[in-house]
């Protein structure tokens, strides 16, 4: 099949390029491998020149996790490049691997495509290019014996602009989260499969997967891990890159705290203005009553009359968001069992 082929397949409709197949007679003649239980998924988004060398560092680390595993490659359809040398190593006997083609993708989008094709019960991201060091990923995946979730936590970049970037983004996240994350950027991360069925990750920013776990209620762990070639080189973000990133934490936190409780994301606008139409109100109406200030040709009296409005309407948005939740309250999860200890049984009598 040809690049520009796989390149035309929608997003949720995958050409993968994987495990071919083998005669009857061969299949019954070898042993089952084992099944997988460790998925590695490597979103693509943009073409490389450092594919084939990249590839076989993540291979080698993998491999000395000592996990059957999946090596799930995510590419959009700028990368054909890419696909053509991935699809020359499966052809050439790399088995595990697994190339996933769509239509043009962002790195969320293609997260989630690797998510619905990954079989392992631990899930493993890894960037396109050498972050860290391949051989600190293992320990990465080891740490999954104490948590739920862990993530490559790098040393400081270098460059200063690049440094006070990612030390007032993690700086405004503490302050709205109260989570002590120090490098959400680094995309060396594990995951329990449970942690991914959990959250929800449609519209939020692929770095924040870690925050979405923590507030999901799962145990977090920052892996300590040295940079790779391209892990600490320093990227400067455009004006407008920093505005959408603070967007983004806005768009999260409303959605984080505000979901279930629209009132009060609500409240925190209208009332404000509402005691400000009525305070404004109040002081014109002692201004006409008690001082017989003509009021017919004073602008304030509009503004306040504005303000009042604008503060009910809003009041009544967070109601209507109430009683939204109110009523779809049995169909939202708010918690999950992670395990049951025991149960209680009643003696016979």
């Amino acid at each position: 099949m040809h690049a520009q082929q796989m390149a035309s397949q929608p997003v949720r409709a995958f050409n993968a390029i994987a495990r071919p197949g083998q005669a009857p007679s061969e299949r019954s003649s070898r042993p089952e491998p084992a099944p997988v239980t460790l998925s590695v998924i490597v979103p693509m988004f943009q073409d490389r020149t450092d594919v084939v060398e990249v590839y076989g560092a993540y291979k080698a680390a993998v491999e000395t996790i000592g996990r059957p595993y999946e090596l799930i490659y995510v590419l959009s359809s700028q990368s054909e490049r890419a696909l053509a040398e991935l699809t020359a190593l499966q052809q050439r006997g790399e088995s595990a691997l697994t190339v996933a083609c769509g239509r043009q993708l962002d790195e969320t989008e293609a997260l989630l495509s690797g998510f619905k094709q990954a079989n392992g019960e631990v899930i493993l991201t890894l960037p396109a290019d050498l972050q860290v060091e391949p051989a600190d990923i293992p320990k990465v995946v080891a740490e999954l014996e104490t948590c739920d979730v862990a993530a490559g936590r790098r040393p400081p970049i270098a460059a200063t602009r690049p440094r006070l970037q990612a030390a007032a983004f993690h700086w405004i996240l503490r302050r709205l989260f109260g989570h002590p994350f120090t490098d959400l950027v680094c995309r060396v991360r594990a995951f329990r499969r449970q942690v991914i069925e959990e959250i929800s990750l449609p519209g939020v920013q692929s770095h924040f997967l870690p925050l979405l776990a923590s507030e999901r209620g799962f145990r977090i762990r920052e892996v300590d891990v040295r940079a790779g070639r391209t892990g600490r080189t320093g990227v400067r973000l455009s004006l407008w890159n920093r505005v959408g990133v603070l967007l983004d934490i806005l768009a999260l936190y409303l959605v984080l705290k505000f979901t279930k409780k629209p009132l009060r994301f609500f409240g925190l606008i209208g009332l404000p203005i509402l005691g400000l139409g009525v305070v404004l109100s109040g002081s014109l109406a002692i201004a006409k009553l008690a001082y017989g200030v003509p009021l017919g040709d004073r602008p304030a009296l509009i503004l306040a009359v504005l303000l009042v409005v604008l503060g009910i309407q809003i009041l009544a948005l967070g109601l209507i968001g109430e009683l939204v939740i109110f009523a779809s309250g049995r169909r939202i999860k708010e918690y999950a069992i992670e395990r049951i200890v025991g149960t209680v049984r009643t003696p016979d009598p």
